[in-house]
């Protein structure tokens, strides 16, 4: 079992379908700290120094961002890191909201926030594992990563 395989309490996936550069990146500290504990190979950035290496051609093969963050940069940078091998959006905006042309290709997921745990670890096995070739080829948008069931609303019955 890989080391970093069960922290926090989560059984992450052994295969590694990214063996290259995984930086991590989001507004909020917490979420950067959260990613770096659960891939422990991950290099956590600041949206300051992930600017600066984009700005000087540097590019992970993959990338956790925020969405505010990846809609605040150019469009040229947005096509960039959309090309990687696997882009992983955390926004709290509703996928059906983004503009398309942000959210497409077989490399870009996206994890709604806020997230439970069920949903942090299907983003950790897609971002490492990827999905099968057959699913992938020619993916019109994104994959939304989501394993939590959607919420029930419950009927009061009225008291007889």
């Amino acid at each position: 079992m890989h080391p970093a395989s069960s922290r926090i309490g989560i059984p992450l996936a052994v295969n590694r379908g990214v063996t290259g550069a995984i930086w991590v990146t989001d507004r909020e500290p917490g979420i950067r700290t959260l990613f770096g504990e659960l891939i422990a190979d991950a290099e956590v950035l600041d949206p300051a120094e992930l600017e600066g290496r984009l700005a000087i051609g540097l590019r992970p093969d993959a990338l956790v961002i925020d969405g505010t963050q990846f809609l605040s940069l150019s469009a040229r940078l947005r096509r960039d890191l959309q090309a990687l091998p696997r882009l992983l959006i955390c926004t709290g905006v509703a996928l059906g909201s983004l503009p398309m042309e942000l959210v497409t290709g077989p490399g870009v997921a996206i994890l709604g926030k806020p997230f439970c745990i069920e949903d942090l670890e299907a983003a950790v096995e897609w971002l490492r594992d990827g999905m099968a070739a057959d699913d992938s080829a020619g993916a019109p948008v994104a994959t939304l990563v989501q394993r939590r069931r959607p919420r029930t609303v419950r009927r009061r019955t009225p008291a007889r």
